[in-house]
């Protein structure tokens, strides 16, 4: 594999200063937050079958990560203490969704992005 890089050292200084300006007031907790929400692969599973069937319940999903629900709930808890998802009690029986003016959007683009990506060999 042959790594592209400069030949010489030349510093845009023009660029490198708006960049640099452009990072100054940023935060980047939110992206670090919606990284590890999705860093696990049964996550990931849970938000492309919200996206699939926009409502389950948690034993829905349970099934389909072939999980406990015990387990399945731990992880539908993470998603919604930070914001991914919403839930409504119907009886006996919890409903998860996700919150789409946030989750569906990032992970449509995220699954978009994955698209693009090739791995490295």
């Amino acid at each position: 594999m042959t790594l592209d890089v400069c030949s010489s050292t030349i510093i845009h200084e023009d660029k490198v200063n708006t960049v640099k300006d452009c990072l100054t007031d940023k935060d980047f907790s939110d992206i670090l937050l919606l990284s590890k929400c999705i860093k696990d692969p049964s996550r990931i599973k849970i938000m492309y079958a919200l996206l699939t069937y926009e409502e389950l319940c948690v034993c829905d999903l349970a099934a389909v990560l072939e999980a406990s629900v015990a387990s399945t709930s731990h992880h539908l808890r993470y998603l919604k203490q930070n914001g991914l998802l919403e839930s409504k009690r119907d009886g006996k029986v919890v409903y998860y969704s996700l919150i789409k003016e946030k989750a569906a959007s990032v992970f449509n683009s995220l699954s978009d992005l994955t698209e693009t990506v090739t791995p490295s060999s």
